[in-house]
């Protein structure tokens, strides 16, 4: 069953069994065995010290009642910074493929009053999201695990409303002490060729993180 953005007023949600593609752990080179310690490795403390996840959302420069797409949204980390940003009037998709993560999310949004986040239950090629249906598309610590991105960006611009922007954090590609295997990262000259490939135009750049890339590109 395809989960679509808008029929989640009460944040139920539609799940695919599958493996979690999207819910990656940014920091470790093998992913954890089981769907909490994912989101224990995700939500550790001392990701917020190279993260930097406050400074990240206020860079993105989000206005109340804007909509946003989190891709391999995960545990939630950015999903409700994201959620606060933009407002009770706003939206945010946690956009995954692992269903024990997206009901994770539920459960987080629920516990945390934010009644603005909806589940989109996506899968490994496709998004899911609605034709011009939000702002921004923030992907965090993902792009590399999708594996067709040609096919991909056309599907985030077509999900993009004109004017709105796509935000890509990545590791960069070298040897650093977390992060995926050098050889599953993307060079970053290689990411925003492929961006500009798939309709995207590289507009800021920013050099605040210390492992990873942070790019923002409109249509």
């Amino acid at each position: 069953m395809r989960a679509r953005p808008g029929l989640f007023p009460g944040l139920a949600v539609a799940l695919l069994l599958g493996p979690p593609f999207f819910a990656q752990v940014a920091h470790q080179h093998h992913p954890p065995a089981t769907t909490n310690e994912y989101i224990r490795s995700l939500e550790d403390p001392g990701r917020d010290e190279w993260q930097r996840p406050e400074e990240v959302v206020n860079k993105l420069g989000l206005r109340p009642g804007d909509n946003v797409a989190d891709i391999g949204s995960g545990s939630g980390y950015f999903t409700v910074r994201l959620a606060r940003a933009v407002g009770p009037t706003g939206k945010v998709f946690a956009v995954d493929i692992d269903r024990e993560m997206l009901a994770y999310v539920v459960r987080r949004a629920k516990e945390e009053h934010l009644g603005n986040i909806y589940p989109v239950q996506a899968d490994a090629h496709d998004p899911r999201l609605e034709p011009s249906s939000v702002d921004l598309i923030f992907i965090c610590d993902t792009l590399h695990h999708i594996s067709d991105r040609a096919a991909y960006f056309p599907l985030l611009a077509r999900a993009l409303k004109p004017g709105g922007r796509l935000v890509n954090i990545d590791f960069e590609k070298r040897e650093l002490p977390l992060g995926p295997p050098l050889a599953m990262k993307i060079d970053q000259r290689d990411m925003i060729k492929e961006a500009e490939s798939g309709g995207f135009k590289l507009s800021q750049e920013f050099d605040f993180l210390k492992y990873q890339y942070f790019l923002v590109f409109t249509r």
